[in-house]
């Protein structure tokens, strides 16, 4: 598919509710949809991926019942409740249901599409010929929880607050916003968003309606509303109750503006950071939906459960990585980043931290559109598999620039938090093979953040998650010059003006060329290694109706649309 600057595009709420019937489906009928076409469908166009699970011809769908609350769990407590300056699903998983976006990714699908953008708080929008304006319709008569009406100048409000950060404050996802030019605000339901340079809509479409994206009230952003703490949303459910250590509570927003929704009471969300506590949990029926589970976990609980669950499994992007202060000796040196490379095991990293349920690959998700093929990735120098050869390299490298056998490293690690001190001793142990002493520095997830944000650290093993599969919304997080995930402060020239021009081309074929070749020349920089790419796993309680598991966890945690068949 070409897409022409000339063609108006225009999508509604009447579209998104085409195949409304299939919301309240059970799991045995939901759909994991796969990506696999060679080229992104059209706009209006839906379609199962080969091969995709389907409901099985004539199964009844139960009718939906009311009421009821859904148990959940994570595995920390959340640093803030602030969805603009975070970045993990500790404060992604508690403040989703507490807010809505312009727009969102559609919940039917597993693999989220970049044509498959629905209304939220925007019943419809239109692009404009030239491809430089986007006027959204939003919905009447919706209210903030302390009562606030909604209007056009809370979301462009809330975008400005992405693009210009408060003092003392990260927006990690500000350079996504890089070709917004102005926006205007005609009337209370109308928005309009201009742009200074042609952006292709399979990209700034996603970008607006990601989770993260939730959509602030004026009043509070104007009257320094303390969002680390408190939280004031559309949302369709309430948080009434935060205690520490133990749970959130959240009740049904009784004013939600979607008719209907949501069909739960309320949501219990349990901090439990102990892995044998949460599978227990699960295995009793205590939790309905646990996303914790590693693979074998899944395995174990399916041989105790048997068909009270779903045991559900998607390709994940989440990745598990090492970023390097550039900063400091003796990072900053090239040829200390390829050393690391070469000496870095990723294979025996998938076996011994996932236990084989993972996929090795680059800055773009493996297997993906938009992603190279591992084949090529293999190719390039760092990349190849691990050998003898690429460790003796690693230590003459080392030699070269000076590095000292016995020199001391400091790994910044997270407590408790995705196998991440595992992560931070498999990292140590593959240092230690040229001489190098490394030790985790295990802090809590706050202080892990700050310390990130501030670049104070020497080596970070970390497990970063990608809302979107998508070259703008990667690379300007994580690999541009300044990028607010570029924690190894790496700059190239290269890379950002081609990621500009990829950014501006809107045949999807000759994008798809540029991103390939933007892959090419960043990868050798080693602004992070990337270890391996986990896949998501969920055994959900046979009576939750409607659940999906999605490849991101950052866009599909409002759970309006699930009920209990209990």
């Amino acid at each position: 598919m070409t897409l022409k600057p000339e063609s108006t595009w225009k999508f509604g709420r009447r579209q998104a509710l085409r195949g409304a019937a299939l919301g309240s489906l059970g799991l045995a009928g939901a759909a994991l949809i796969g990506c696999g076409s060679k080229k992104p469908a059209s706009p209006t166009e839906s379609k199962p991926a080969a091969g995709a699970s389907t409901a099985a011809p004539g199964a009844a769908t139960p009718a939906v019942k009311r009421g009821g609350r859904l148990q959940l769990m994570m595995n920390g407590d959340p640093p803030t409740f602030d969805m603009h300056t975070e970045t993990t699903t500790l404060v992604n998983t508690p403040v989703s249901p507490l807010y809505n976006q312009l727009i969102r990714a559609d919940p039917k699908f597993g693999v989220e599409k970049p044509d498959g953008m629905i209304p939220d708080l925007a019943t419809s929008w239109e692009i404009a010929r030239d491809g430089l304006a986007y006027t959204f319709k939003l919905a009447p008569n919706v209210k903030f929880h302390d009562g606030t009406p909604f209007s056009s100048a809370d979301v462009k409000a809330t975008i400005e607050r992405n693009q210009n950060p408060p003092k003392g404050s990260t927006m990690p996802r500000q350079g996504q916003f890089a070709a917004l030019s102005s926006m205007e605000t005609p009337d209370t339901n109308t928005f309009v968003l201009k742009l200074s340079r042609p952006v292709s809509p399979l990209s700034l479409l996603p970008i607006l309606g990601q989770g993260w994206m939730s959509v602030y009230s004026k009043k509070d952003i104007d009257g320094g509303f303390d969002y680390k703490k408190k939280t004031n949303g559309t949302g369709p459910f309430r948080m009434t109750a935060y205690e520490r250590g133990s749970r959130l509570t959240f009740e049904r927003n009784k004013d939600y503006f979607v008719k209907d929704r949501p069909y739960l009471d309320g949501l219990d969300l349990f901090i439990i950071p102990v892995a044998a506590t949460q599978l227990a949990s699960t295995q009793a029926g205590a939790i309905h939906v646990n996303t914790l589970a590693s693979k074998a976990d899944q395995d174990s609980l399916q041989k105790v459960m048997g068909d009270k669950a779903d045991y559900l499994t998607e390709k994940g992007l989440g990745f598990v990585c090492i970023n390097f202060n550039t900063q400091k000796a003796p990072w900053k040196d090239a040829r200390v980043r390829l050393a690391v490379s070469l000496l870095t095991n990723r294979a025996d990293a998938v076996k011994v931290l996932s236990k084989g349920d993972a996929s090795v690959g680059g800055y773009m998700s493996p297997g993906s559109y938009w992603a190279l093929p591992q084949a090529e990735i293999e190719k390039i120098h760092g990349y190849e598999p691990y050998s003898d050869a690429g460790l003796a390299e690693a230590k003459k490298l080392l030699s070269a620039a000076g590095v000292q056998d016995g020199l001391s490293v400091v790994l910044l690690t997270r407590a408790l938090i995705a196998n991440s001190e595992n992560i931070s001793l498999f990292v140590a142990e593959q240092l230690g093979k040229v001489g190098l002493k490394a030790k985790s520095d295990v802090v809590e997830t706050a202080i892990a953040y700050d310390r990130l944000n501030k670049r104070d650290f020497d080596l970070v093993p970390w497990v970063q998650g990608i809302a979107l599969d998508d070259p703008d919304a990667i690379f300007a997080e994580s690999y541009l010059t300044g990028a607010p995930r570029n924690y190894s402060q790496l700059s190239s020239p290269a890379v950002d003006a081609l990621f500009l021009k990829q950014s501006q081309e809107l045949d999807p074929a000759k994008r798809l060329e540029m991103v390939k070749e933007m892959q090419r020349l960043a990868l050798p920089e080693f602004s992070k290694i990337i270890m391996y790419y986990s896949n998501a796993h969920a055994v959900v309680n046979k009576t939750v109706q409607g659940y999906v598991l999605h490849n991101t966890s950052y866009n599909s945690q409002r759970h309006e649309d699930l009920w209990l068949n209990a």
